[in-house]
């Protein structure tokens, strides 16, 4: 499992956090969430061993951390990649064996789609949530697809990759005041 927490702090005195994990094959689970008092000392446990998403609001406090935008498009050119290594693995085929079909990705969304929580406090980090776990969820079914194909796990390993190449390492967190 992978764990990714998504910070907001849409008011001076209270933090929003959702976690999300997303596991080997399963689906994305939007994991938990909390609305803290911006001093409350619970929240760096919250916080630490996990990727860190920040929004534009909390960034000032807790850093940027990965950027939800920079995963989507390490996807579409890990996909490009892989559609690139499948036309090269067609084309070294002699033309009777040239009948493989392409490999189906799925789609995703490149930008965020605004989602309201039953807090309104809550409803920048629970877009942001979605996203990544959407986000996520289609990078899953990309690695089965490469892994069910012989010529592309090449590309990566023989093993599932976590988050796309350059993309989700947890960073130490720092807690400004």
């Amino acid at each position: 499992m992978r764990g990714i927490v998504v910070i907001d702090q849409p008011v001076e005195d209270r933090v929003v956090g959702w976690h999300v994990s997303v596991g080997d094959g399963l689906e994305s689970t939007m994991a938990g969430a909390w609305v803290l008092p911006a001093d409350d000392p619970r929240i760096g446990t919250l916080l630490t061993g996990r990727v860190l998403v920040a929004t534009d609001k909390a960034a000032a406090r807790f850093g940027r951390g990965s950027d939800v935008g920079a995963l989507a498009m390490a996807i579409v050119a890990e996909t490009s990649a892989l559609d690139a290594a499948f036309a090269a693995h067609l084309a070294a085929l002699p033309s009777s064996r040239r009948s493989l079909v392409a490999p189906r990705w799925p789609r995703m969304a490149l930008r965020p789609t605004r989602v309201t929580a039953g807090d309104p406090l809550a409803s920048g980090a629970l877009t942001l949530a979605r996203w990544v776990s959407d986000l996520l969820a289609a990078w899953d079914q990309i690695e089965k697809e490469r892994l069910a194909r012989p010529f592309l796990a090449a590309r990566g390993g023989d093993r599932a990759r976590p988050f796309p190449p350059g993309w989700g390492a947890p960073a130490p967190v720092a807690l400004a005041a």
